[in-house]
């Protein structure tokens, strides 16, 4: 069938495929295949794999799979094919510049004039395969030749989870959960145990692994008798055969074993946390949810937390401004920012629009009062997290994008918080009445009770922290970081956590805090002997949550659940031991 923008279509055939392009892209990191296999075994090649969700296996199917923009903005040919009877589609074509960008560096420092152009060339292959469908990639633009927001999330991980041998890992790419956004990638090129990278399970998502793995069903593997690498990611990057009966049998046995095979026990934690593609059909009834939700003042679903961006500037924000598009109101100057304030700016909103008007909103971030010195601004959607049931599904929202959270996942980091929570406290503190409206109120009132040394809002002014911090709340009598909090969400509690840790690191690390604690607490009239070899042993967050809910496992956001056991893991790695205790409710 002839499409519009499309070439003609050209007679089926089957055709040996080229045997090797090892032309990579100068800027790539070295990947596995690199330090292994610099030339492929015979009858193989190196590819690229992606598996297609919501794509019919016809031929209709496998054109509407494809980008259709980036194919017509540069000429590609597209083609039906047949391999070993299967509906496919070749793409391919090149991409020319006639001059590259550093031409003109060059010429500004040595004066000689240099006119280089170069061209990217590429390929895509997608082809049906029983159920599914496949696209293959080859050379340095044949992905972008694929809508690539059908490809499977989690197949390339699937595969390699269900196929490595956990102890002869030899590249993981994680990124850390809720913090800083930071992406790790560690290569040990012998191989070491998955247990060797320190991964968090409870705040990392591992993007990608690699390894070897020996199956006898794979053509590399049957022609070389020896494990092959694997590289698996949202695709997986795998020797094929490049016989059209041997491919087909390749693509059929990696769907079985996705099927079929259980994940390595010390590699099943991975699969526990998955990003929910962005044409997944659950999508839609999400976001539809969570606008109901953003109507409601009581939704506990929902919260505010820190984007990972702004963490680092947490203490320079004095202000804020809050502005939602088609709310009908102006934007909001804060001087503290809550989700009753998102959830106030939304409320004019019309229904089934206020998830859209959050994306396109903005929260702009002041280091004054007066809303002068700007830091810098993010989507307002970026500061909503929300935890929410479909079906029997888990998902978290998470700085604008949605992740699925594995029973197993639910379970282990169930298991750590109630832990943390069972443990016996060393300090009883007073209950929390309504006659202490703020926690400026509560700190001394606790102060003056169990004869604690008062450093609410003191802050230690160091080298590496000029606008301040707070050593804690309360010092306790044996030199105890006791951190207050009462809150209704995350984010406070987040910003609870990282409180803690940071000054820790001040109080261990730089003279200058410690000398700046002893002072303050002399002034404080202390009688403990904080001098200044003093190393904090012990930190407590001492917390009462809203509407005098007591603190259990089930009181916490899955995000404030995962900060926690991210501080208490950082704390304890310095020796530091961690308590938290909750605050009675008048």
């Amino acid at each position: 069938m002839r499409r519009a923008n499309q070439p003609t279509t050209t007679r089926p055939t089957n055709r040996r495929a080229a045997r090797k392009d090892a032309t990579r892209p100068s800027n790539d990191p070295p990947t596995l295949f690199d330090l292994d296999l610099p030339e492929p075994p015979s009858g193989t090649y190196p590819t690229s794999v992606y598996q297609l969700e919501r794509v019919p296996p016809t031929i209709e199917g496998l054109h509407d799979a494809l980008d259709h923009r980036y194919l017509r903005k540069h000429d590609f040919r597209v083609e039906e094919r047949l391999v070993a009877g299967a509906p496919a589609l070749l793409v391919h074509g090149t991409v020319p510049r006639e001059r590259a960008d550093w031409c003109d560096v060059l010429a500004s420092l040595t004066g000689e004039t240099i006119d280089l152009g170069f061209s990217s060339g590429g390929a895509a292959l997608l082809v049906a395969v029983d159920d599914h469908v496949y696209a293959l990639a080859y050379g340095t633009v044949g992905r972008h030749m694929i809508d690539l927001d059908l490809a499977n999330a989690g197949f390339g991980i699937g595969f390699a989870v269900r196929s490595l041998a956990p102890d002869e890992i030899k590249q993981v790419r994680r990124r850390v959960f809720g913090t800083t956004g930071r992406v790790d990638r560690n290569m040990v090129p012998g191989g070491q145990h998955i247990r060797m990278y320190g991964i968090d399970k409870w705040g990392e998502i591992v993007g990608q692994v690699c390894g070897r793995t020996f199956n006898p069903n794979l053509t590399v593997c049957r022609s070389t008798r020896k494990a092959t690498p694997v590289e698996g990611s949202d695709a997986l990057r795998i020797h094929l055969g490049v016989e059209p009966e041997n491919l087909l049998a390749d693509l059929r046995e990696i769907s079985r074993v996705c099927k079929q095979e259980a994940p390595f026990e010390d590699l099943e934690f991975i699969t526990q946390i998955r990003p929910v593609p962005a044409r997944d059909p659950r999508l839609s009834e999400l976001e539809e949810h969570l606008g109901r939700l953003l109507a409601s003042p009581n939704a506990d679903e929902i919260g505010l937390a820190v984007p990972g961006r702004v963490l680092n500037e947490i203490e320079r924000i004095q202000s804020y401004k809050l502005r939602v598009p088609r709310s009908g109101l102006r934007a909001a100057r804060l001087s503290e920012l809550t989700l009753a304030d998102i959830l106030t700016q939304t409320s004019g909103v019309p229904d089934g629009q206020r998830w859209a008007s959050l994306c396109n909103g903005r929260i702009t971030l002041y280091a004054d009062i007066a809303g002068e010195e700007e830091i810098g601004s993010t989507a307002a959607s970026r500061w909503i997290t929300a935890q929410l049931a479909h079906g029997t599904s888990q998902l978290l929202l998470h700085e604008g994008g949605w992740y699925e959270i594995g029973n197993r996942h639910r379970e282990f980091l169930r298991d750590e918080i109630e832990q943390i929570l069972a443990g016996p406290a060393s300090i009883v503190l007073p209950a929390w009445t309504t006659d202490l409206p703020e926690e400026a109120d509560y700190n001394a009132h606790a102060a003056t009770v169990c004869g604690l040394t008062l450093l609410d809002r003191r802050l230690l002014r160091t080298g590496q922290h000029h606008r301040g911090i707070e050593a804690c709340d309360l010092l306790g009598p044996d030199g105890e970081l006791i951190h207050v909090k009462r809150a209704n969400g995350s984010s406070p509690l987040s910003h609870l956590f990282a409180q803690g840790e940071v000054s820790v690191d001040a109080l261990r690390y730089e003279a200058d805090a410690r000398a700046a604690l002893v002072k303050m607490a002399r002034q404080q009239g202390s009688g403990r002997a904080i001098g200044l070899d003093f190393r904090p042993r012990k930190v407590i967050y001492a917390i009462a949550l809203g509407s005098g809910r007591t603190l259990t496992v089930d009181s916490f956001f899955t995000f404030a659940q995962v900060a926690l056991y991210r501080a208490m893991k950082s704390l304890r790695n310095e020796g530091v031991e961690v308590e938290v205790v909750g605050i009675p409710p008048a």
